[in-house]
């Protein structure tokens, strides 16, 4: 039986291509024929054209980089940057191209990129407010953050599955639920299912202002679940 499939251009490869419906989970199996991107990839592309047409000559840091968005990113970018929270490394050491860096309390100075993306990221931070916080520290006046995370609008408030308790460990306040990760066998552990109040968590822990952007077009392969993209803004210094 042949997977339904229709034409358009992929944000990725920014050609004409085929996407493919390999599986009736379109988030993670609607796939460009040609890059083998999935939907949340071609959106936080979409949304940096539509929010940050000239992201291309950006400074631009991307935490946890993997798959065709993070290639397509690096290969794009004159001022791309990655890190990953290595285990053994010290933050601000390198391990090949990737510089070892915990998104709660990172080594960047002060002001150092006009963006920072994250793809699926903030549901796994133990921290998440001093990662909000520590990111607006990072970037410029003007600047933003870029990233996708599942999202679940019927909650009014986050629910908070695992955090760190006092003595640096983590309590587990739900059943304990992991998604794939490449830097480990045992998956990353889920963190919060983010609700109503997101944009309200960011602003009262960096004074970032959110914009949650979706758009669903078949033409741009975007399609699926949890397709939202946000969009969080430092603002601009007054004169």
């Amino acid at each position: 039986m042949t997977a339904p499939s229709n034409e358009g251009v992929c944000a990725i490869c920014e050609a004409p291509t085929i996407f493919v419906e390999h599986n009736a989970w379109l988030r993670d199996h609607y796939k460009c024929a040609r890059c083998e991107s999935i939907p949340r990839n071609r959106a936080l592309v979409n949304a940096l054209n539509r929010f940050r047409p000239a992201w291309k000559e950006a400074v631009l840091h991307e935490s946890s980089p993997g798959g065709p968005l993070s290639a397509f990113l690096q290969q794009a970018c004159v001022g791309y940057s990655s890190s990953y929270c290595f285990d053994g490394v010290p933050r601000g050491e390198y391990r090949g191209p990737h510089r070892s860096e915990d998104l709660s309390r990172m080594t960047f100075a002060d002001a150092a990129f006009d963006l920072f993306c994250t793809s699926d990221v903030f549901e796994h931070v133990l921290e998440p407010e001093a990662a909000f916080a520590e990111i607006a520290r990072v970037l410029r006046p003007g600047g933003a953050h870029v990233f996708t995370m599942p999202w679940y609008p019927l909650l009014e408030t986050t629910a908070v599955r695992a955090r760190l308790n006092g003595n640096g460990t983590v309590e587990h306040l739900m059943e304990a639920i992991y998604h794939g990760n490449p830097l480990s066998a045992e998956g990353a552990l889920v963190t919060r299912d983010w609700g109503r109040d997101v944009a309200d968590v960011i602003q009262r822990a960096s004074g970032l202002s959110t914009t949650i952007f979706i758009e669903r077009d078949r033409s741009k392969g975007l399609d699926g679940e949890y397709l939202e993209v946000f969009v969080s803004q430092k603002p601009w210094l007054h004169r």
